[in-house]
């Protein structure tokens, strides 16, 4: 999966129609090549590979005044499935990178409050499947014996129970949060961030 390519379906999707250059000036003035690996050679490639897709429209718009000549996209009715696709991924599968999660998070509000609650209560189960089996597999392993580890193995182990613990912890939070009310999704305003025709600045 590519948080590039979630990006790119959605910023063309919120905006209706856009063009590479507004695109990357844009993800790469929020930092998304830090937090997502955007590129701009990236964005471009998914542009193109998008619309060999079926996922976007290419609308070739000629030179005017000082305008150069260029291609703006718009999105199809396959590539907002696919966008929608992407979200449902981003929101439940746990991944050792955070672009997707960071992505997913970002355009969360363009869904309905509860589409975004059932799509982490998703990633929730996942998360603590993942947290008993580490627990499991702590309780295993042995550093005497035959079959020993190295000592210094228990450092790797510890790790990945802090790691499981803090991401199970941390979406716990997350979720009680919406439940309460946190933030603005597509359902209640036609405005939030990243629905179709609406806002997509991040302050």
């Amino acid at each position: 999966m590519s948080a590039t390519r979630l990006l790119v379906l959605a910023f063309v999707r919120a905006h209706q129609s856009a063009h590479g250059y507004l695109i990357g000036q844009e993800l790469l003035a929020w930092n998304a090549d830090k937090w997502a690996n955007t590129k701009t050679g990236s964005i471009y490639h998914a542009l193109r590979q998008l619309a060999k897709e079926g996922f976007l429209d290419e609308i070739d718009v000629p030179s005017s005044g000082t305008a150069p000549a260029r291609t703006e996209y718009s999105i199809t009715e396959a590539g907002d499935a696919e966008f929608h696709q992407l979200m449902e991924k981003a929101l439940t599968l746990p991944q050792p990178r955070s672009d997707m999660l960071c992505a997913g998070l970002v355009l969360m509000s363009a869904l309905p409050r509860p589409t975004v609650l059932a799509l982490l209560g998703k990633r929730l189960t996942t998360l603590a499947k993942q947290r008993s089996e580490v627990s499991r597999a702590n309780s295993t392993v042995s550093f005497s014996g035959a079959n020993a580890l190295p000592p210094h193995v228990e450092a790797l182990l510890s790790f990945w129970t802090h790691n499981t613990d803090c991401n199970h912890d941390w979406l716990t939070g997350l979720i009680a949060k919406i439940e309460a009310g946190a933030y603005v999704f597509a359902d209640e305003d036609p405005m939030a961030f990243g629905v179709p025709g609406g806002s997509f600045v991040i302050p």
